[in-house]
Parts: C-alpha cells; sequence; structure tokens
C-alpha cells in the first residue's frame, strides 16, 4: 500500500506537467483559430470598404458626366418638381377640400413617385436637396 501511494504521490506531477503541458497546447489552438478569424473579419471589412469607395467614386463620376450633359441636367430637377406639385395638389385638396379631386397614381407609378422624392432629398436634409435641384 506504502508503495502504491509513493508511486502516486510521485506520480501526480508528471501527470499534472502533461496535463497541463496539453491544456496550454489547447489553448494555443483557440488563440490561432481566433487570431485567423479576426483576420478574416479584417480583411472582409476592409474589401468592403473598398468596394462602397469605389462604388461611390463610380456614382460620383456618374452623376459628373450627368450634370455635364444638357440632355440629363434637367431631368432630375424635372421629375422632382412634377413629384412635389402633384403630391402638394393632394395634401391640398385633402386639407381645405378644394373638390380637385386630385388622383393618385396608379402601382408602379406611385412607387416611382415615392422613389424620386426620397433619392433626391436622401439623407442630406433640406440644405442637400436645394443644392440637388438647382445644381447645375
Amino acid at each position: 500500500m506504502m508503495a502504491f501511494l509513493a508511486k502516486l504521490l510521485l506520480g501526480l506531477p508528471g501527470l499534472a506537467n502533461g496535463l497541463l503541458a496539453y491544456l496550454n497546447k489547447r489553448s494555443d489552438n483557440t488563440v490561432l483559430v481566433n487570431q485567423a478569424n479576426v483576420a478574416a473579419d479584417v480583411s472582409v471589412g476592409q474589401a468592403q470598404l473598398t468596394a462602397y469607395i469605389e462604388e461611390r467614386k463610380v456614382i460620383a463620376q456618374e452623376r459628373a458626366a450627368q450634370h455635364l450633359s444638357p440632355w440629363t441636367a434637367w431631368m432630375i430637377p424635372t421629375a422632382f418638381g412634377l413629384c412635389m406639385i402633384h403630391f402638394g395638389a393632394i395634401v391640398l385638396d385633402s386639407t381645405f377640400l378644394f373638390n380637385w379631386r386630385v388622383a393618385k397614381l396608379p402601382p408602379p407609378y406611385d412607387e416611382m413617385e415615392r422613389y424620386i422624392v426620397l433619392s433626391v432629398i436622401g439623407v442630406a436634409g433640406v440644405a442637400g436637396t436645394v443644392r440637388k435641384v438647382f445644381s447645375k
């Protein structure tokens, strides 16, 4: 019995060292996997940002070309103006009961009117809208 206890007590440090070495290796593997995941996330984020910047550059070039063209420079302000006149007529007719009976646009065009107004207004606010509508 004493021999068994002596073997057990003398073997514990070796057993503990083996267990700690296994746990350290496992921890190192987890750290490496997490580092790889973080590096991949950073790479994906950088690629998305680069793609977004390139998309914005293309859109800016297209808008600049449209503003220079006499055929397309008037289209967006005219469409926005007509949408605002139609919307204003609906609001005035329903508010003051003028009995104009301004009709709502049919299904594909009502969404188009909404998108025209939202695209011109955007997130920039009133100053951005005025600048977009009246810029050359």
